[in-house]
């Protein structure tokens, strides 16, 4: 266990990082981990449900990308955790977006190989029984991937991804007290559309607004990483651009911290994927022989020699409109993956390390005030 002081949203803390157990084998094999899973926590139990991973090789092996409808439970009796591995989702997919609501684990979209869904379901942990519970909740008005979701009051949001149709910026509202009505189509981001971004409820003054920060798109081979950052004001009905994050970021985490700040933890900040995406496009191009020998060498090394994600944890305090460096993490931040509260920790389930590389590790994250 590490432990360093820091300042998380609060006033000054200790932080303890404590290493979980990792995802359970399969077929007697070390879990490899997942990247895109559904994650969260029903009745004290952590929910990890879903995924991809690359189990038959690295990308610049020719292995490929398999999709996973394995649910794991992780359980606890106080400082004891044990997996459980229970019954599997209705298809394997990734990619989606989760929140926690009532017990619930609400799931949504995601992709498989072939397709993007639409539908949203929940899943609840039955302590009793050792069992899932799996109810259909309304689908969304489009099938999205890499989309953002987030928890106010009893109004479930999700925003961007991506769709059919490209990158999104939409915003949709579903009232699960009335879950009949549907989902409402609310402004559009103002920026950007993008995909692998954040939505985050949180305190602004009396009011609870949504806060996007970061993302990316990509068209024709090329992709975009933002630093830019709104509000969605949802008492007003519209957004509000922020100041930048200090550095372009994607596929990242983030939390509500305290009453009234955004943690965002870890990211891409996709420097070595633009370089990656450039020896892409030559090699498209670029007939057999030498010079696309040489490419596709230089090409993989850049995947293997990644140096791993963003580690800085950053603050973003809405009343002052200022960014801040919490923290720099100690481990390898996994990137695609959700940051859940198990009561008063922050938990970072498995995720991808380095491209094509994942990680069984649960991470557990404890902000304990400093003595």
């Amino acid at each position: 266990m590490t432990s360093l002081y820091s300042t998380f949203g609060l006033s000054q803390t200790r932080l303890h990082y404590n290493r979980l157990p990792d995802l359970p084998a399969q077929n007697g094999q070390p879990n490899p981990g997942v990247a895109g899973a559904f994650a969260g926590v029903s009745h004290n139990a952590l929910i990890v449900a879903g995924g991809a991973n690359f189990p038959n090789g690295y990308p610049w092996q020719g292995g490929t990308k398999v999709w996973h409808s394995d649910v794991y439970v992780l359980t606890r009796e106080g400082d004891n955790y044990r997996w459980q591995i229970t019954q599997s989702m209705d298809r394997a997919r990734a990619y989606g977006a989760s929140v926690v609501w009532r017990e619930q684990l609400i799931c949504m979209g995601g992709n498989d190989a072939q397709h993007r869904f639409a539908d949203v379901f929940s899943l609840s942990w039955n302590p009793a029984t050792a069992s899932l519970d799996q109810q259909p909740l309304p689908s969304m008005p489009m099938p999205l991937a890499n989309l953002a979701a987030t928890i106010s009051g009893h109004t479930l949001y999700v925003f961007g991804g991506e769709s059919d149709q490209g990158t999104e910026k939409s915003l949709f509202a579903l009232d699960l007290n009335a879950t009949a009505t549907g989902w409402q189509k609310l402004s559009d981001l103002p920026g950007p559309a993008r995909a692998y971004t954040t939505l985050v409820a949180q305190l602004n003054g009396s009011s609870q607004s949504l806060y996007v920060v970061g993302g990316r798109q990509t068209t024709d081979g090329l992709t975009n990483v933002y630093a830019d950052a709104y509000e969605y004001q949802i008492g007003q009905q519209k957004w509000v651009r922020l100041p930048d994050l200090p550095q372009t970021l994607a596929a990242h985490q983030a939390i509500a911290s305290g009453s009234t700040d955004i943690v965002v933890i870890g990211g891409d900040d996709g420097k070595r994927l633009q370089q990656i995406e450039a020896l892409n496009n030559r090699l498209k191009v670029q007939s057999e022989g030498t010079e696309r020998d040489r490419l596709t060498e230089k090409r993989n090394q850049l995947q293997i020699s990644h140096p791993g994600f963003v580690k800085t944890i950053w603050q973003f305090q809405p009343q002052s409109k200022t960014w801040s460096v919490l923290d720099t993490l100690p481990f390898p931040v996994p990137v695609t993956t959700s940051a859940v509260m198990w009561g008063a920790s922050v938990i970072l389930p498995s995720g991808e390390v380095t491209p094509g590389i994942r990680t069984p590790a649960i991470w557990k994250v404890d902000l304990d005030p400093a003595k």
